[in-house]
């Protein structure tokens, strides 16, 4: 059994920059002092209500033990919604904050041995309890702020006003805390990671909001807690489904479509254009030699270099059109109402954009720049191609591509051919490229 200095000695927190060490630590002490102020006696009622709430969260927290585990797991790198701030938000309504903070303390502690133990690093969990403790002192000081007494149920508008003032304050502490950890400790990391689950934070807005509910709840009818608990559940399940549909269609590197989902949106476009008489453009891109980015940079930085990409071709493209990963350095655009003409005039766009990126990287040999990437463009649109179906359509941007490989690479060719029916052979086509020859074109 290790030593309990040495355990501690032992924290990937002593590993990171010394800031970041400085800023968990303060962020940590700040909880402790404000947790151990002294406070007023706390009656036999209070007690009885706290209890209620402890019962109350442990329930729901066993109910959604298994759920939070991959629901944390599938998270961006920013934070993730917290549905436990129901119950910490109605302690803070109904409580003293001494009370209000021994239940975080009492959720914290009780999720840490039933969920996270052995699964996230013991310092993160202490110092995601101390923000929102931090934030839970603050909320209280609000709603002792307003007009009438604190703790209990706001009876007037503006007492609902103070009450939201409160949940929205509570919410900004906790989450200026975490990002400035996250940011601190994770310098290159990007804005658009960071907020990749913003969405949740408009759903813990609801959180807040039942727990206003639930402390009304627990000061008249304590056993209608049971009913919250179970709304809660289903809206954490909810919250699970959304994060599981979402990364079903989104590239996780480029945070483009995935190529099934980008097939599902594309053959509808032409199923509208086949049925309105309208276009669909299809274009296809292959970065050049991208191979000798992850040998000279690595994969971390291949990666970075095709999320950039992926940013520049959509900035690029209008927001109706359909940006995909296709596939290793490959990307793909559906785009309806367009000309063949204007079809090439965005890939010149595309093609000209990506060559002036200059992306920076976390390469094997420390921070670096990635610059001069080109990019082999082929296109083709519907109708002009004699193409009846996505597959035809694609084969036939395919063949333009690889046209523009042969001619020398970083350059948009778009198809003025057939596209290739298994029962209508043309000689000279191009059929869709095997595995070699996309290894060999690079």
């Amino acid at each position: 059994m290790k030593r309990p200095l040495t355990w501690v000695t032992g924290w990937p927190l002593w590993s990171t920059p010394r800031h970041v060490v400085c800023y968990v630590l303060l962020i940590d002490a700040i909880a402790v002092v404000t947790a151990l102020l002294v406070r007023r006696p706390i009656t036999h009622l209070e007690l009885t209500r706290f209890a209620v709430l402890v019962v109350a969260a442990i329930a729901y927290i066993e109910f959604t033990r298994g759920v939070e585990r991959v629901r944390e797991v599938n998270a961006k790198a920013g934070p993730y919604m917290d549905t436990e701030s129901v119950w910490c938000f109605a302690a803070v309504v109904i409580l003293p904050p001494s009370l209000a903070c021994g239940l975080v303390l009492v959720i914290f502690g009780w999720s840490w041995f039933r969920v996270w133990r052995g699964r996230r690093p013991l310092y993160r969990w202490i110092f995601s309890g101390a923000t929102v403790i931090i934030a839970t002192e603050i909320a209280a000081a609000v709603l002792a702020a307003g007009p009438g007494p604190h703790p209990g149920m706001p009876t007037t508008m503006v007492g609902l006003g103070v009450a939201a003032a409160a949940a929205a304050v509570r919410w900004l502490v906790n989450y200026a805390l975490v990002i400035g950890a996250i940011l601190m400790s994770s310098p290159n990391i990007r804005g658009a990671q960071v907020l990749a689950n913003i969405d949740e934070r408009v759903m813990e807005v609801g959180a807040f909001g039942l727990g206003l509910v639930a402390a009304g709840v627990l000061v008249f009818n304590p056993l209608l807690l049971l009913g919250i608990v179970a709304g809660l559940v289903a809206m954490h399940r909810s919250l699970l489904l959304n994060q599981y549909r979402k990364a079903a269609r989104t590239d996780s590197t480029t945070d483009l479509n995935a190529v099934g989902w980008w097939r599902q949106i594309a053959e509808q476009a032409l199923e509208r254009a086949t049925a309105g008489g309208g276009t669909l453009g299809i274009l296809i891109l292959d970065l050049d030699h991208f191979k000798q980015v992850n040998d000279t940079y690595g994969h971390v930085a291949g990666d970075q270099v095709l999320r950039c990409v992926g940013q520049a071709l959509s900035a690029e493209i209008r927001t109706q059109d359909s940006p995909g990963r296709w596939g290793g350095e490959e990307f793909v655009v559906a785009m309806s109402g367009v000309s063949l003409t204007q079809l090439a005039t965005i890939a010149e766009r595309i093609r000209t954009r990506i060559h002036e990126l200059a992306v920076p990287v976390d390469s094997t040999r420390g921070p670096s720049t990635v610059r001069g990437l080109t990019v082999s463009i082929g296109g083709a649109s519907y109708p002009g191609v004699g193409a009846t179906t996505l597959t035809e359509l694609v084969l036939a941007a395919d063949a333009a591509l690889y046209q523009a490989k042969d001619n020398g690479r970083n350059q948009v060719c778009l198809s003025s051919i057939r596209a290739v029916h298994d029962d209508d052979p043309q000689p000279g086509q191009q059929t869709e490229p095997t595995e070699d020859r996309r290894q060999q074109a690079g």
